[in-house]
Formats: C-alpha cells, sequence, structure tokens
C-alpha cells in the first residue's frame, strides 16, 4: 500500500491512502472490540483507563513530538483519580463511531437487535480487513520504536512465501551469531511489495523468484543475485492415482484447480505460473490460496494440485503427498534471487548474500 499525503494525528488518523479519504484506525479498533464483545455497552464498560495509564501516555506522547506539553508544578494542571477514572467511552460514542464508520464504507457492517448485535455478511468481510490493517499499523510502530541503535548494525529482509525461509533462517541464524548486537526486521509480502520497498530503502534485500518472468525489469534500478535453482514440481494427493506416475502429463493437469501459494493478492506470480504452463488452456483453473498450509491442507486431500519449489520442501516422508515433475520440465527451472538496490553496499547485506548462496549450495 502506498502512502500519499499523510498525516499521522497521535499515532491514529492517516488523511489519505492511495487517494481514499481519511479513516480514523481508532474506529478500526473501536470496531475489532465491538465484534469481540458483541454489544456497544460492553466495549463501554470495558474501555477505561487509569490515572497511570493516562499520565503515561502523555509522557510518551512528550517524548514522541519532543515538547513539553504540561507544567507539572504543585498548582499546574494534575490529573486528578476522579478524572482518570471517567476516562472511558460512553455506549453512545461507541455507536456513533460506528455509524460513523458505516457512513464512510457505505455499508451497514452490524444487525442491531435488542440484546445483540451481530455482523452483516459484508460487516464480516470487513472485520479480516480491519483486523490486517490494525495489526499492519502495529507491527509498524513496534518495527519503528524497536530500534535505538547506529543503521549499520539493522538489516531489513523481505521473503515471498514459507519455502524460502529453508535458506533464510540459516543465514539469517548465521549473522545473528556473528553480530549479537544486529538488530533484524523480517517482513513477509508479495514480490510486487518487495521489489518497491528495497527500491524506496525501506527493506535492505528480499528474496524473489526468476519463474517464467524476471523478477526485475532490465530498466530496474535494481540487481537480481541468483542463489538458487531448482525445478518447479507438482503436489498430487496419494489418494488420486496420478500420484503413482513418475511424471505428470501436462494433459493431467486439467483434472483439478491448480493452486499457488502467495500471502496477498500477486498479478506477478499468477503471470509467473501462466508463462511457465502454456499446455494450462483454462486460467481460472489456477488460483492463489493465503497461506502454505491450506494450500496443501487441499493438495492432500485430493481437492487440488498445487505448484511446489522442489528443493524447498521437505518432500522425503511426505505420506499424503507425491511431487512429481511435468513431463516436459523445460520451462519449469526456477530461480530464488537477492533483490538489492544497485547503488547500495554495506558489509552486512554482503555477509547475508553470502550465506544465502553458501547454504543453497549445500542444500543441492
Amino acid at each position: 500500500m502506498v502512502v500519499s499525503k499523510q498525516t499521522i494525528w497521535f499515532g491514529r488518523r492517516i488523511n489519505r491512502v492511495d487517494g481514499v479519504e481519511k479513516m480514523d484506525l481508532d474506529r478500526l479498533q473501536t470496531f475489532l472490540k465491538v465484534v469481540q464483545y458483541g454489544s456497544f455497552q460492553q466495549v463501554a464498560a470495558r474501555e477505561y483507563r487509569s490515572q497511570r495509564t493516562v499520565s503515561k501516555q502523555m509522557t510518551q506522547l512528550e517524548n514522541e513530538l519532543k515538547v513539553t506539553l504540561f507544567d507539572r508544578g504543585q498548582n499546574r494542571i494534575q490529573l486528578t483519580p476522579q478524572v482518570a477514572a471517567r476516562e472511558y467511552r460512553s455506549q453512545r460514542t461507541v455507536s456513533k463511531q460506528m455509524t460513523q464508520l458505516e457512513n464512510e464504507l457505505k455499508v451497514t457492517l452490524f444487525d442491531r437487535g435488542q440484546n445483540r448485535i451481530q455482523l452483516t455478511p459484508q460487516g464480516r468481510l470487513f472485520w479480516a480487513s480491519a483486523q490486517d490493517i490494525v495489526n499492519n499499523y502495529m507491527t509498524a510502530l513496534t518495527e519503528l520504536r524497536q530500534f535505538n541503535v547506529p543503521t549499520d548494525q539493522i538489516l531489513r529482509v523481505g521473503y515471498f512465501s514459507a519455502f524460502e525461509q529453508r535458506l533464510l533462517l540459516p543465514a539469517l541464524y548465521d549473522l545473528k551469531q556473528q553480530h549479537s548486537e544486529l538488530q533484524l526486521v523480517v517482513r513477509q509480502g508479495s514480490n510486487e511489495h518487495l521489489a518497491q520497498q528495497v527500491a524506496d530503502g525501506s527493506l535492505d534485500l528480499a528474496l524473489s523468484i526468476n519463474y517464467g518472468r524476471p523478477a526485475v525489469t532490465p530498466e530496474s534500478q535494481l540487481t537480481a543475485v541468483p542463489i538458487y535453482h531448482n525445478q518447479m514440481v507438482i503436489g498430487v494427493s496419494r489418494l488420486n492415482p496420478l500420484s503413482r506416475l513418475s511424471q505428470l502429463p501436462p494433459s493431467a493437469l486439467a483434472t483439478l484447480p491448480i493452486l499457488y501459494y502467495s500471502p496477498e493478492s500477486s498479478t506477478f506470480l499468477l503471470e509467473s505460473f501462466l508463462a511457465s504452463a502454456p499446455f494450462i488452456q483454462n486460467y481460472e483453473q489456477i488460483r492463489r490460496v493465503p497461506s502454505a498450509e491450506q494450500m496443501h491442507l487441499l493438495v492432500a486431500l485430493n481437492q487440488a494440485l498445487a505448484f511446489y519449489p522442489a528443493g524447498l520442501v521437505p518432500t522425503e516422508h511426505d505420506e499424503q503427498v507425491a511431487y512429481l515433475p511435468i513431463t516436459d520440465a523445460a520451462q519449469q527451472g526456477y530461480d530464488i534471487v537477492a533483490l538489492l538496490k544497485s547503488n547500495r553496499s554495506r558489509p552486512l547485506i554482503a555477509k547475508l548474500v553470502q550465506r544465502l548462496k553458501a547454504n543453497a549450495k549445500s542444500d543441492e
């Protein structure tokens, strides 16, 4: 998500994101609590703040703004226990926030019963998105506040699927052993987002894939350093008679949906799979799933076939899934590459690339 013309109001409000009018994060957090507790009144009763919490928040705010907001003298502003105890939200306030949120979204989120509210179908859909927004926001804040060290001791790394853990984890672990003071930020995202984050400097390195198409275009400012090469294979349930074959003919791929895994919607990955499988006539047959666990479950139960990167999947003792090469494997080679900014050189990044290559070579 590209943020433009953003104004953060005490860490709460974003005025404009990708051209969309302001959305109050506090309303999203309240929305999640309403879903959790099932009534406006329950949220109001639970959302109180103690005097100590209010005072601590004001101190944190002053530290963030680097200004003194209060003179804390005997005759100056002080929060009394009575004032702090009244720092809660009324039921009317919570209800008003939810109505404002519904007006912003132009949908009805709740069916308002006499004693309990329930989510509408649109509300259930938005609930998952709201959780993601709040979680991503809080993750970003945690990352920002985590580091109080020199920049050369921070390494920010991205990866696009759980399969790269076999390469990435040992490399980062070795690096952390050698540099105990090293602080790490590790993010997962789509190939498109990772490439953009390396380009804008918010990531130092990201793992991506060359499969059917290059990870970056020739005119890109990024360099793609080859790390690991192998073949893409198809996972087939052992409940399926096809699993007894040594190779999978392309015609057999028409029997079930074909899945690929990406944590976010990714045009890049979809186009990569389509480019590498020209024998697939029905493009709608290829579908994305948001987790490797979900993909493997569906394959094991013979609900789908799936693309798997050979060498990055522990295939030896899998009793539910067979991993078969496609008969015409000429176009099934893939490369895991490290995306780097062409003009960026740091010893830690170079060491990480060396370790990634060394671990990849030992796996071949």
